[in-house]
């Protein structure tokens, strides 16, 4: 399957950087996974997610319109917001998003499974880290992960955002 062209964002002064970007997938609190459902309609979902070693990883129940979904068609997009403010008066709000694009696999690997599924507990547990290991234990059997390998990432911040540009020295 050939690579797809990906469109350079349009608005490039509001663009972050991709240590920006993946800064977004780190601190993001969830993103919306979006795929093609199995009906043919778009299908788009909420979900909890990591970024792990350059990969967007997420859990969810070993059956379902969503794997069903990923086994008939891979291909998949991500959205992750990590900041949003209304701001009533100017009839705006202020943003940093991304959209990442990739292909998503169920991992089947039984120790790789279970890596993935302490590394997401963790980033949602942080403190907790004695009870992991056993809470693993109890919900692995009946929990997928999914890694989405990512082959395009951009992301947007509001124009408010940009930072001024540095004037140079004299």
């Amino acid at each position: 399957m050939p690579t797809p062209a990906f469109p350079p964002l349009r608005r490039r002064k509001q663009e972050l950087s991709p240590e920006e970007a993946a800064r977004v997938l780190e601190e993001a609190p969830y993103g919306v996974l979006a795929t093609l459902g199995t009906d043919g309609y778009p299908y788009a979902v909420p979900l909890s997610f990591a970024y792990l070693d350059g990969r967007i990883v997420f859990h969810c129940a070993p059956t379902g319109h969503k794997l069903d979904a990923l086994r008939a068609n891979p291909r998949v997009s991500f959205t992750a917001v990590s900041h949003n403010e209304v701001v009533p008066h100017e009839y705006t709000n202020y943003y940093v998003s991304v959209i990442a694009f990739g292909t998503a696999r169920i991992v089947e690997d039984d120790a790789e499974k279970r890596r993935l599924c302490r590394d997401f507990a963790l980033r949602y547990c942080e403190g907790l880290e004695a009870g992991v290991d056993e809470e693993v234990d109890k919900l692995i059997g009946r929990t997928a992960i999914v890694v989405i390998e990512i082959e395009h990432l951009s992301g947007k911040r509001a124009i408010e955002l940009v930072p001024p540009k540095e004037e140079k020295d004299a």
